[in-house]
């Protein structure tokens, strides 16, 4: 599978691959991993705007080229450009830094899955593995310790049958990281998929996207100062940082 590398920063930095000199940097002030081609990356957190936009409209610009009639495809270029807005704009509002939503079809099918990226401030100065042991008393239905290139977390899985959407009622699953990126400052970094079913063989496809993000997982990377990632080929998906 062709891999695109999406390159990620904590909103008010620069991505270490741009900026590996900054003073005072850490190796978790930026991260790296791979996701399929047919992702974005969204940056929805505060003062991003202009780069949201930006987002915005190289995957309109993608998924319903120029060469496209404009009388056809106009229309529909609204339709889309006011649908991202709308589900980023509720994102924003949710305090969510960045969200990756699949723009394409994988293998002609559509992905019911997103993946949402908050950065947060707990416990400042305690042991992370006190903090995530704490976690996984909270009766997830699935939670275990993880190490995330070389930092402590924790996986916990969430499931809610019976969930109301317009005239559907749907099941979802959210799968949920959390890792320490600094036990001083007490600060983590979370990363949340979601997927969503209806029936029996649109489970089977959930599931299947649960082992996907699992699979995304194990590229992440840190990639602040002083680390040496991976080398990933110079693409990135529209959106990414």
């Amino acid at each position: 599978m062709n891999e695109n590398p999406v390159r990620q920063a904590p909103a008010s930095q620069a991505p270490a691959s741009e900026n590996p000199g900054r003073p005072g940097g850490k190796p978790t002030d930026a991260w790296v991993m791979l996701l399929p081609p047919g992702w974005a990356r969204f940056p929805t957190g505060e003062g991003r705007q202009r780069e949201l936009d930006e987002a915005v409209e190289q995957v309109v610009a993608r998924s319903l080229p120029d060469s496209l009639p404009r009388d056809k495809a106009e229309p529909f270029r609204h339709m889309l450009r006011d649908e991202l807005h709308k589900t980023l704009g509720q994102a924003r509002d949710a305090g969510t830094g960045a969200v990756y939503l699949p723009t394409e079809p994988m293998e002609g099918v559509i992905v019911p899955g997103s993946i949402a990226e908050i950065e947060v401030v707990s416990d400042v100065g305690t042991d992370p593995t006190r903090i995530v042991t704490s976690i996984l008393s909270d009766g997830y239905e699935q939670s275990e310790l993880v190490e995330i290139d070389g930092r402590p977390g924790v996986r916990v899985v969430h499931t809610e049958h019976g969930v109301k959407s317009e005239d559907l009622e749907l099941s979802t699953r959210q799968v949920l990281y959390a890792v320490s990126r600094d036990e001083t400052d007490g600060e983590w970094l979370v990363l949340s998929f979601t997927t969503i079913w209806n029936s029996e063989n649109t489970e089977r496809l959930a599931e299947a996207m649960v082992l996907f993000f699992d699979a995304v997982m194990t590229t992440f990377r840190w990639a602040g100062p002083g680390t040496n990632p991976l080398k990933l080929p110079e693409r990135s998906v529209p959106g990414s940082a």
